[in-house]
């Protein structure tokens, strides 16, 4: 059971994902392996995705050795285990502001003695094998991710507590969210979000972690790098369809008032 992130973490290579909105079919694994991207996250919080579409999003993203990830709609260990159990390699929480907030997102994440999930039995992640219960729970803790999404000023403020949390592997800035807890709405690009991204990033390093670089905002991606940034996130499947489909219909526009 290998987690193709963890690998390429552990190798010193970025990690590339896109996030889902509305790419519904398993046919959305293919399109990010052929776009170029490491992985993906199923985006539930704000996407509306069944239960069936994200298993079946993920279970085909694992057999096309993508790095399979979901947004929770909750901090809640009913929300994370139906992630788990539709093939997810890692959560995304959103809105943690508190170490214990990232306690109780890591506890729904891990089977115990690191955590309180629910024993699963067979299921994508393990690829339906049959495997005894004591290799399972090692093979799948090590492999499932918690990624902590910083989204307010508690959450930045408290970023290298949340970072020193066991079982947190990732910090992730919300920069929308952020921007608003801040009164600067929308303005992702501000000196205080970029602040905010630095200061994730110092708290990441400080206790081996890592951090999220890119999305909706923050500092550049080159910049964000520089800091020790190695998981990258590019844009939506909306957002790229949107803007191939503008760029497309401009040119049409163009070359058809060229030759007239």
């Amino acid at each position: 059971m290998i987690n193709p992130a963890k690998a390429k973490l552990a190798a010193g290579e970025p990690v590339l994902l896109m996030s889902l909105r509305q790419l519904r079919t398993p046919d959305a694994a293919m399109i990010v392996r052929e776009a170029g991207f490491d992985g993906f996250y199923v985006d539930r919080e704000h996407g509306t995705f069944s239960d069936a579409e994200t298993a079946a999003i993920c279970s085909a993203g694992l057999l096309a050795g993508l790095f399979t990830a979901v947004r929770v709609r909750s901090n809640t260990p009913a929300d994370i285990a139906i992630a788990l159990d539709a093939g997810a390699l890692g959560i995304i929480v959103p809105h943690v502001g508190s170490p214990e907030e990232a306690m109780a997102a890591v506890r729904a994440v891990k089977y115990p003695p690191a955590g309180g999930r629910s024993l699963a039995a067979l299921g994508p992640m393990t690829g339906y094998r049959s495997l005894p219960t004591e290799e399972a729970i090692r093979l799948v803790n090590e492999a499932t991710m918690v990624f902590a999404m910083l989204e307010t000023e508690e959450g930045i403020l408290r970023a290298d507590a949340i970072a020193a949390v066991p079982g947190v592997d990732v910090l992730m800035i919300g920069p929308s969210d952020l921007s608003t807890e801040l009164a600067i709405p929308g303005q992702v690009k501000h000196a205080r979000i970029t602040d905010a991204y630095h200061a994730a990033a110092r708290a990441a390093r400080a206790h081996g972690k890592h951090m999220v670089a890119g999305g909706a905002g923050g500092p550049p991606i080159a910049e964000m790098a520089a800091a020790g940034a190695r998981i990258l996130m590019g844009g939506n499947d909306v957002a790229y369809l949107m803007n191939a489909a503008r760029a497309a219909a401009s040119k049409m526009r163009k070359d058809a008032s060229s030759s007239s």
